[in-house]
């Protein structure tokens, strides 16, 4: 395996790891809400956990699909399937990230 393979390889598994990662933010965003008693945000962070879970199953689906396909594989491929499912899913993770820190800063700030 070459140099190009391989970052093709940590970039592609970085996206769910990434997904995955934001997903756990906002599940202990979920923890937080309910030791806080705001229902609100227990909420709205699951809506987060579930919107993550979903694009991790979007990403699993489509690199499958696209492992399975029987059609001329090519880098420029490779890099288009690598952008359309990786970036959605730093994009969801950052996301995640930037909310649980929200909501954590909101939850300080009611309890005080």
């Amino acid at each position: 395996m070459n140099v190009i393979q391989s970052i093709f390889v940590v970039v592609a598994f970085s996206g769910p790891i990434a997904t995955l990662i934001g997903a756990a933010l906002a599940a202990l965003s979920i923890v937080r809400s309910c030791r806080a008693k705001n229902v609100k945000f227990a909420v709205l962070s699951g809506l987060g956990v579930l919107t993550l879970l979903v694009l991790l199953a979007a990403i699993i689906v489509v690199w499958f699909a696209y492992g399975v396909a029987h059609t001329g594989k090519d880098a420029m491929t490779d890099l288009i399937v690598l952008a359309v499912t990786v970036a959605p899913a730093y994009i969801g993770a950052f996301v995640a990230w930037r909310f649980s820190a929200y909501l954590k800063k909101r939850l300080v700030t009611d309890v005080s």
